[in-house]
């Protein structure tokens, strides 16, 4: 068989892969920006608007991912994991700050370790909604977001792999831990604080008596 026959069948199939990677990469990219979008409803309390574009990212993940399974190459090259992970924060941020509850990566098709990774990266979302309770005056509120932050990082940090084996958690679950000390050191402020306030008001009801 000549060289230009051989070289052929190697550019069809590589053709093929392309093709895969291009129907693919706008999914993925707007999946990233629908969860986005879904973390900032989330913070300003219009969670059906963020469950809807949660659903969305989810839809066209599975479109993404029956593209993927057309190409062994592309399907090992993890192109959807940025976009999965994406989706596992929001989520989790939305089910989180709305209920308390964790999302179970099955009921969004989502893998092992775009989840947990996922899942580290919505601890810095959820310190942003213990500040925003704070700044409120909803101090209790923030307590429980702060010990839902703290459980997430304690389970997390039970995955004790090498990064070759889940990428970045590691490092994730540092910048959480971080996070997390100044977290308590606010909730902590506005708890002393708040006992302040309380104390005063005491104090100021027996000096009128």
């Amino acid at each position: 068989m000549s060289l230009s026959k051989i070289l052929a069948k190697l550019r069809e199939e590589i053709e093929a892969d392309d093709k895969v990677r291009e129907n693919v990469l706008p999914l993925s990219r707007e999946t990233v920006r629908r969860c986005g979008l879904s973390i900032k409803e989330t913070h300003r309390g219009n969670f059906d608007e963020a469950l809807k574009l949660v659903n969305e990212a989810h839809e066209m993940m599975q479109q993404a991912a029956a593209q993927v399974s057309q190409s062994e190459f592309i399907s090992k090259a993890k192109i959807l994991d940025t976009a999965q992970q994406e989706l596992a924060e929001a989520s989790n941020v939305l089910s989180l700050i709305q209920s308390g509850e964790f999302t179970d990566p099955e009921k969004l098709d989502i893998p092992a370790r775009p989840y947990l990774t996922g899942l580290a990266d919505a601890i810095g979302e959820l310190r942003r909604a213990v500040l925003d309770s704070l700044r409120t005056g909803d101090v209790k509120r923030g307590e429980k977001l702060l010990s839902v932050m703290e459980e997430a990082l304690d389970e997390l940090n039970a995955f004790d792999f090498p990064n070759a084996l889940i990428p970045d958690l590691r490092r994730k679950c540092d910048v959480a831990r971080g996070l997390i000390e100044k977290t308590r050191g606010d909730v902590t402020g506005a708890v002393q604080q708040e006992k302040l306030i309380r104390e005063m008001k005491t104090f100021e009801g027996r000096v009128k008596k």
